[in-house]
């Protein structure tokens, strides 16, 4: 089932091997076993009995790659499963619709893709590989994963636990780095799922134009905190601070930027360090629970986004960092502009930019003026506030008094909007993005 282990190989994934690995999965799709919703529900389960028994492997991968809890990963992949199974017969059921007379019958019928290509990322590695997997599982597909090479020992034991549990008529995992990738993305899926960054987006989706194959892009962008005087300036500040700090801010969801008025500033950075404090005590560096930068690479483009700052004395709380224990410091930037470094992309770390702004108009200008995020954070009470947020900025998703709570609720559709990517999922969303909804109108021969 399992190609290559992580970083074993690189590089030895040939064009033909991959051929195989995925013409195998194709005459396996074209047997019917995955249209049965019993066979599905079992792959599903059997993914579920994997995440149990390989729970106390991932605490010790995830330790080791991120200096973090496994928690989320497993426990919400668990969560989407078992949602799944829940709800698989409502979810894939024909949907009836109104004929051309009394007497036709007309309905849309979901039926699978077919192979798809399924592309993880580092940040969660195991949530963002199995989140779509499930998905393509539970609408019938049969699939190849990919998953991130970068955090290798959570890698490793989803390896593991997929060559152990799943049928390899129907699942296939490969493993290296961008050139298996790029050799994968020459074969000929029915869809191709990535979750990464944008400009490897744009890599994925003209390797996928070739074979006219449909993309569901996750991508990132720069997710605002947009913080009003109609809201609970302690509240937000512990919300925002949570989020920053989770993964060390490698989160395409969390706060990339907070857009604060001047005379808030003050409350908000002081909410933010306590609550930073209340997480993970007085000394960062030496805390059993704040994580790490996953690689060295990582490390280094996030020291160069600092250092225009420490140049010019904007950082008034944090900027400590140690390459050789990937450390970064919980870091909060001042007085920045949209024309300074930390502005100009997805900065993927635990450094808060603030920016302040005078009027509401200001404030959306500035979220008008860079590329549609994932997320729009709006802290306010007033109505008008938020309508005007939903009506006058795009973006995947708007939580309002909360940051990317959106991101968690599997009953939402979870997806960007240009530059942030396209394509939904997310429980009943997952199904439809590797589901074709095939239209069937069934006429009555007795009648003209």
């Amino acid at each position: 089932m399992v190609y290559t282990l992580v970083n074993e190989a690189p590089g030895m994934l040939r064009q033909a091997n991959a051929g195989l690995i995925v013409a195998d999965l194709h005459a396996s799709f074209r047997t019917h076993r995955t249209h049965s919703l019993e066979f599905r529900k079992e792959q599903l389960r059997a993914l579920q009995r994997g995440l149990k028994e390989f729970d106390d492997e991932f605490a010790v991968a995830f330790e080791a790659d991120l200096n973090r809890s496994s928690y989320l990963d497993v426990s919400k992949a668990t969560r989407a499963i078992q949602t799944t199974l829940d709800k698989l017969d409502e979810m894939t059921a024909d949907r009836i619709t109104s004929g051309l007379n009394e007497f036709d019958k007309s309905f849309v019928h979901l039926s699978p893709l077919g192979t798809v290509l399924v592309i993880g990322a580092w940040n969660f590695p195991v949530l963002l590989a199995l989140e779509p997997l499930i998905g393509a599982i539970a609408a019938g597909n049969t699939c190849v994963l990919k998953p991130s090479e970068v955090s290798e020992h959570s890698t490793a034991v989803l390896t593991r636990m997929l060559d152990k549990f799943m049928d390899p008529t129907v699942v296939q995992v490969v493993n290296g780095g961008p050139e298996e990738t790029t050799v994968l993305l020459k074969e000929r899926f029915d869809h191709i799922f990535y979750t990464g960054n944008t400009p490897v987006g744009r890599i994925v989706m003209a390797a996928a134009s070739k074979h006219l194959t449909p993309v569901t892009l996750e991508l990132g962008g720069k997710c605002p905190a947009f913080i009003t005087e109609h809201t609970d300036i302690a509240v937000a500040a512990q919300r925002i601070a949570y989020w920053k700090s989770l993964n060390a801010g490698q989160v395409c969801l969390t706060v990339d930027y907070v857009l604060c008025p001047k005379n808030l500033q003050e409350d908000l950075i002081k909410n933010v360090i306590t609550t930073w404090h209340e997480l993970f005590g007085k000394d960062f560096r030496n805390s059993n629970s704040y994580p790490r930068i996953v690689s060295r690479k990582q490390f280094d483009r996030i020291s160069k986004l600092m250092e225009s700052a420490k140049e010019q004395n904007k950082i008034v709380f944090g900027g400590k960092s140690e390459a050789d224990n990937l450390y970064v410091e919980p870091t909060i930037v001042t007085d920045v502009t949209e024309q300074d470094g930390l502005m100009q992309c997805e900065l993927f770390a635990p450094i808060l930019p603030i920016i302040n702004y005078e009027t509401f108009d200001d404030a959306l200008n500035i979220i008008n003026g860079q590329e549609h995020p994932l997320n729009v954070n709006l802290f306010s009470n007033n109505q008008d506030q938020i309508d005007r947020v939903l009506k006058e900025t795009q973006s995947g998703a708007v939580s309002v008094n909360d940051v990317s709570s959106c991101g968690m609720n599997d009953c939402l559709p979870f997806g960007g909007v240009g530059q942030s990517g396209m394509g939904r999922y997310h429980g009943k969303y997952s199904i439809e993005t590797f589901s074709h909804p095939r239209s069937v109108m069934i006429r009555d021969q007795a009648h003209l």
